[in-house]
């Protein structure tokens, strides 16, 4: 079966005996400019790097011979085939926009965080994967301001709820976080940049990860991004073996902690273990360092995908001590590597 590489996109497919480029991108959800589908218009065409084709239509091949490019629409690879073509998309490109979203709701979860629901404009559908985050433009301190926060839910086009509406969570644990939560309770409209992120779950990520159970992993607040992933993999894949590891300080920390149970009675391939960093006398959970419960849990992640949401020194020090038993940072997806550099071993 011949794979297919389209440059600069760096993206790669294979591509079934006869298809042609076209039908081959299209079945991958690769997103490209066709129109007449029958190589007259001439814009799908691209510039051939290497490989080998042939065509459905004589067209196709006047214009290899005459311009060394390729009509995608009736171009059938017959080898391993790379093309330079700077309008192809992956599904999984996401255009980002600036939005008016009305301020719904700023509810305390509990004494420590906040969850704010945020309305887009009438007509609006977000489109945005699980796992990305937005930008917040506010103000602190007299200064406009655009600060990071984790999408907390799930597209509703995924989950069949409000396609308008998003979710955070935010942690009043310093004077800035306070002022946010006061801008958001004084506001009835904030702007939103959004979405970013490539630490997500998509249905071609998903069928790139294959079977085996997926980790979702997370320290307090990091509650948030891990949730909107869990809801997007249990509406992808509802079957899917899931493990979710949550780590706080205090028992207090799990301030939805009636969700994961939920998931764990809805769905029989759901396991939740809650953890505090150090036993007390009011626990009867699990105590340690997340790493030393997974390690008691699984004996071998190797091909085991796992997402990871909390501090550098939780995200490195996990990876650390879990790459002698098969994880490896290709399978470990975190916002974490985008700006922290991983510490050098002694």
């Amino acid at each position: 079966m011949p794979q297919l590489h389209f440059l600069p996109a760096d993206i790669s497919i294979s591509c079934e005996p006869g298809q042609t480029i076209m039908d081959a991108a299209r079945a991958a959800g690769i997103k490209m400019k066709i129109a007449c589908k029958n190589g007259i218009c001439e814009i799908c065409k691209a510039q051939l790097r290497h490989g080998e084709v042939e065509f459905s239509n004589p067209i196709g091949q006047h214009v290899l011979e005459k311009q060394n490019q390729v009509l995608c629409c009736v171009a059938i690879p017959t080898t391993d085939t790379e093309i330079f073509m700077s309008n192809v998309k992956h599904p999984d490109d996401k255009p980002q926009l600036s939005l008016a979203f009305q301020v719904q709701s700023v509810t305390a979860a509990n004494d420590e965080v906040m969850v704010v629901e945020l309305l887009a404009p009438a007509g609006k559908a977000l489109d945005f994967l699980p796992g990305q985050y937005l930008m917040l433009h506010v103000e602190v301190n007299g200064e406009a301001r655009q600060l990071p926060y984790s999408i907390a839910s799930a597209p509703g086009s995924m989950t069949g709820k409000d396609v308008r509406l998003l979710e955070l969570h935010i942690a009043n644990a310093s004077d800035t976080a306070a002022q946010v939560i006061q801008y958001l309770q004084s506001q009835p409209v904030v702007t939103a940049t959004l979405p970013m992120g490539d630490c997500f779950v998509s249905a071609s990520k998903l069928q790139e990860i294959g079977d085996k159970p997926i980790l979702l992993i997370c320290a307090g607040t990091g509650f948030a991004q891990i949730k909107a992933l869990a809801e997007g993999i249990l509406a992808l894949r509802p079957d899917h073996e899931v493990h979710l590891y949550w780590s706080n300080r205090h028992s207090g920390g799990f301030y939805l902690n009636q969700l994961p149970f939920e998931w764990v009675k809805q769905y029989g391939n759901v396991h939740f273990h809650p953890i505090l960093e150090q036993a007390t006398e009011d626990w009867n959970g699990r105590a340690g360092w997340i790493y030393q419960v997974i390690q008691h849990d699984f004996a071998d992640l190797s091909g085991i995908h796992a997402w990871a949401c909390g501090s550098p020194n939780m995200v490195f020090g996990t990876l650390d001590q879990l790459e002698p038993i098969g994880l490896t940072e290709a399978n470990l997806h975190s916002d974490v590597f985008a700006w922290a550099t991983r510490p050098t071993k002694d």
